[in-house]
Parts: structure tokens; sequence; C-alpha cells
């Protein structure tokens, strides 16, 4: 078959893309970063389409020619500045389930969430029931695939999860007694590849869940006993107050950490496996022998260790900007700046601009760290300067590198700090 593949480089969209070339059809890769397509076959056919702006007919039908059918994989777990829930997971998939109506596209698969019924809360559930509920009005043969915590390698949620399992102490919502029904992604491309089978009855919502339910706070205990550590300690939570912390998810710099989530995983993310086994003709993978059995290796228990250590960083580096221009300004002796500032030729009128000026600079720089715009290219500046900084103290008063109290010394290690902040700002999904 030659289908439209959306979402081809994320998670669960790469892994259905390399099922399908096994199997032999013809791909059309819709991704907004081609480039990030790193599979290599006569079979495959990259096509750069923003998604968020695809949100019309016209869009889409000069990529439908001679399509036999639509995988739509692109998902997103918050808002950022690259989409919108209302445009990535309804404007622009119902722009396309019509487009294919139009260029008389028979087949499209849908993959949605569970909780996306008529019982949904949040915006990330009402956004994909738009969309299912505009597809279920068309003439076609659909499949609404409604999955629930996708698992396996490169899920960011599973990232998380082992990330909050490593810390000492792990905060429960209302005790962690909340079902999740985790599927690895395996079995989801697997699902997708058997509703493109002819024999497979069309026109379905099907829930994607693994074999069993488990609780969210066994869950963290067994990603704790798998990353090699004790029993935590567990403090549950009202989700009252929960809801209150995880607004603070967008200032660690963690979007998955926000009300939407914690609204979410207190509904609770479980159904009956039956239909799973029945479209795979076997049960779904446990997550048992998938993952907990399975020891962590060294990446994972290091990425586990050291998830948080970007909004750390974030943070730690916003406050030795701030302290250091705050001090300058209000606690620190005037006059001896000035007898500072002399010794490396700054005097006379030229020497409170001159101070001023630089702990207004620090200030601005530690409000702008605080900032999301940019955090890659803001600490190549933030190096730049504290490497000026280090080599004109370093020549007007070289003896600063034999004081005890190390003031050029310690700028060692906090370039290394802005550095590692650079390269972990810098990384994208």
């Amino acid at each position: 078959m030659k289908i439209l593949l959306t979402g081809a480089t994320g998670f669960i969209g790469d892994t259905v893309l390399r099922e399908l070339l096994q199997q032999g059809h013809h791909i059309i890769a819709c991704c907004r970063k081609p480039e990030k397509v790193l599979i290599e076959s006569e079979n495959l056919r990259p096509l750069r389409l923003d998604f968020a702006a695809a949100d019309n007919l016209e869009k889409w039908l000069p990529h439908l020619d001679d399509i036999d059918a639509v995988i739509n994989c692109v998902g997103i777990i918050a808002e950022s500045k690259d989409g919108t829930f209302t445009q990535l997971h309804t404007q622009a998939p119902i722009a396309l389930f019509k487009a294919c109506e139009q260029a008389g596209i028979k087949k499209i698969i849908q993959i949605s969430a569970l909780g996306a019924d008529g019982q949904a809360q949040s915006a990330y559930h009402l956004s994909k029931k738009a969309a299912d509920d505009a597809l279920r009005q068309l003439p076609l043969d659909w499949f609404i695939l409604q999955s629930s915590l996708v698992y396996g390698d490169r899920a960011q949620s599973s990232a998380l999860l082992h990330a909050l399992a490593a810390l000492p102490v792990q905060i429960l919502p209302d005790g962690g007694l909340q079902q999740l029904q985790p599927i690895h992604v395996d079995d989801v491309a697997a699902a997708i590849c058997r509703c493109l089978e002819p024999s497979t009855p069309a026109r379905k919502t099907l829930a994607l869940v693994g074999p069993t339910p488990i609780a969210y706070a066994d869950l963290l205990q067994k990603l704790r006993r798998r990353l090699g550590k004790p029993a935590a300690v567990t403090v549950t939570l009202a989700q009252r107050y929960l809801l209150i912390l995880a607004g603070l998810g967008k200032y660690l710099d963690e979007p998955i950490l926000s009300k939407d989530t914690i609204t979410m995983l207190s509904r609770g993310n479980a159904a009956a496996a039956d239909n799973v086994t029945e479209l795979l003709g076997r049960p779904p993978l446990s997550i048992q022998a998938q993952l907990f059995e399975k020891p962590a290796s060294q990446a994972e228990r290091r990425s586990a260790q050291l998830y948080f250590a970007k909004p750390v960083l974030r943070f730690a580096i916003a406050f030795v900007w701030l302290w250091s221009g705050i001090t300058s300004l209000f606690f620190y002796s005037h006059e001896l700046s000035y007898q500072l500032l002399a010794a490396t030729g700054i005097s006379g009128s030229a020497a409170p601009i001159m101070l001023y000026g630089l702990a207004l600079i620090d200030i601005a720089l530690g409000l702008a760290t605080l900032s999301p715009y940019r955090p890659a290219r803001l600490m190549s500046w933030q190096i730049g300067i504290v490497l000026v900084y280090t080599l004109v103290v370093s020549f007007t008063l070289p003896e600063f590198w034999l004081h005890p109290f190390g003031p050029l010394l310690k700028n060692i290690p906090f370039l290394l700090c802005l550095w590692i902040y650079k390269q972990l700002a810098g990384e994208k999904s």
C-alpha cells in the first residue's frame, strides 16, 4: 500500500514507520523536519509539512494522489510555540480527514488517547475528542485507536517516570491509587498494521492498553527497583494541592508536569484488554516482562538521576547573576569597588557608570536566564562575558588567581555549568 504517515519522526510515528517499511509498504513520511527521518529506503519519501499550519484542505490535497491509507500519529503532551492542542489535535487532523474524503481515500487510522470521550475534561483529551468525533461522521473506513500511556525506547513519559522514581521522596496524588495500563509502542505499531489489513472490520474505536492495570504508586516503586534503588519515602498529597505544584512545571522547563497531566492522571487510564487481544491475535506485551524484569542500563540510570539537572542549573545560573548584581549595588562597599576598577584603569566619572552598568547587566542576565527565550544562545553570550571578564582581571589583577577565596578560580566550574546548560537547552525532541 501507499501510505501517508503524519508525525513520522515522533516516538510512535518512528516505530510505526519502521514496521510499515518492514512489511513492504510505500510511505510518505510527513513531518516538520524531514532531516530527522534517519531511515533510508527506496520505499520512503519524507515530506516537509508543518502540521500546525495545515488547517485547510488545500494544504493536504496535493499530497494525497494515489494514497491508499492515511495514518495520523501527530500528538503533543503540552502546548508550545510549535503548536497548540487545537492546531495539532483538532484543526489539522480534521482538515486532513476531509481532504481524504474529497480525494477518495477510504482508510484512515487516527491515533487518539484513552479518555478522549464524553467524560473528557482536560484540554488534551477534548482536542483529541473533537478530531475523533469529526472522523466518525465521515463515510470512510476509519479506525480510532485510543492509546493508554505508551512506553518503550525514546518515550518522553517513560524518562519522566524513571526520573520521578529516582527521587528519594515520591509525591503521590491522593495516595497514588490511580490505575494506569501502559502499552508497549511495538503493540501500537502492530495494531496499526492489523487495521490496514482488508479483513479487519473498520469504523471502530478501540482502546489500546496493556494486559493489566497497575497503580501509579506501584509503577513508581517498580521503576525504582529497576533502577537498583531501595523503596522510597512516599508522601500523599491531595489533588488540589498537587495542581498548584503542577503549575510550576512550565518554570521547571518540564511541559509534562502540568495541571492537565494531573487531571488526566487522577481520572486513571485503564480499560479492558479484550479488544486489543482480538485485534493482535495475541495478548499485548506485558510491562512486567518488557520493562520491570529488565535491569536499567547505565545510560537509563544516569538519565534518571540527571533528568532534573536542567531546571536546577537554570535557577542556579540565574541566582549567580542576580546576586552578583544586587550585591554590587546594595551590599558591597562602593569604595572598594572603585579601587578594583581603578586597578583596571577605570577611574573618575567612568567608575560609577561602569559599576552601576555592570551590576545592571548582571541582573539583566539573571532575569533573561529565567525566561524561556533562546536559552542556548543566551548561554553562548554568558560564556563570552565570563571569559572576557576572566581575561581582563587576569591581566590587571593577576593576584586574584592566588586569592584564598578563588574569585577567578570559581569561574572555571561556572563556565562548565554554562556549557552544560547550553547543551541541555539546545536539545530538541
